[in-house]
C-alpha cells in the first residue's frame, strides 16, 4: 500500500513530463522545505491507502506515471515494489525527491535508481526560479537514466501555472505561480474568509 494524497492524469511536459502521465501525489513528507507550496502533503497517514494494483490499472494508455509529494522516497519500500512492476509494464517512471542521492539508504536508491528522470533536492525558497522546467529553485538538479528519456534535453525558460477547481468550488493551483498570480491569490483568499 501507498498513502496518497490524489492522483490524476495530465498532460503538461513542463511540470510533469513526457506524454500523457498518471501523476501521483504521496501523503506525508519528513522534509519540510520552508516556502514549499505543498505543506498540506506533509503530516504522515492522513492520505487514502491505494494498492500497487489499483495504480497499475490507471496507466493501460499512457506514457507513464510522475510521482510527487509529499516526498516519496519516505514511502521508498512501497514505492520500489510499484516502480519495478511499472517498468516491467515498459512504462516510464519520473521521480521527484527533496533528498540528494548521498541522503538515501540502499531501498531509496534502488527506487532513485529505477526511476527515468529524477529531480532531486530541497526547495530553497531563496534560490526561487520559475523558469525553470520541473525544478522550483536552482539547486535542484534533474537525472536522466539509461533508457527512453537518457537523451532528454531539459526545457528552461518558461513558466506554466494551472488553476482549476474541486467539486467543492475549492480553486486549488499547481506549477510556478508568479509573484503577480501569488498576490491575486492571496487577495482572492483574505476575499473568502
Amino acid at each position: 500500500m501507498i498513502n496518497i494524497h490524489r492522483y490524476e492524469v495530465v498532460e503538461n511536459e513542463h511540470l510533469y513530463g513526457p506524454g500523457k502521465r498518471l501523476l501521483l501525489f504521496t501523503q506525508g513528507c519528513s522534509l519540510h522545505c520552508k516556502g514549499c507550496t505543498n505543506k498540506h502533503l506533509w503530516t504522515f497517514g492522513i492520505g487514502k491507502d491505494i494498492t500497487i494494483t489499483e495504480i497499475l490499472n490507471q496507466l493501460d494508455d499512457l506514457e507513464g506515471i510522475t510521482l510527487h509529494g509529499g516526498e516519496p522516497l519516505d514511502q521508498a519500500e512501497a514505492l520500489g515494489n510499484l516502480i519495478k512492476k511499472i517498468k516491467e509494464q515498459e512504462k516510464s517512471v519520473i521521480l521527484f525527491t527533496g533528498y540528494t542521492y548521498k541522503e538515501l539508504d540502499s531501498i531509496q536508491r534502488q527506487a532513485w535508481l529505477s526511476s527515468d528522470i529524477v529531480i532531486s533536492g530541497r526547495y530553497e525558497e531563496q534560490n526561487r526560479n520559475i523558469y525553470l522546467q520541473f525544478r522550483g529553485s536552482t539547486n535542484q538538479k534533474v537525472f536522466t537514466h539509461k533508457g527512453k528519456y537518457k537523451d532528454y534535453k531539459i526545457k528552461d525558460g518558461q513558466t506554466v501555472a494551472i488553476l482549476s477547481f474541486n467539486e467543492q468550488g475549492e480553486m486549488q493551483s499547481r506549477g510556478f505561480r508568479t509573484d503577480e498570480l501569488e498576490q491575486l491569490l492571496n487577495e482572492i483568499s483574505k476575499d473568502n474568509k
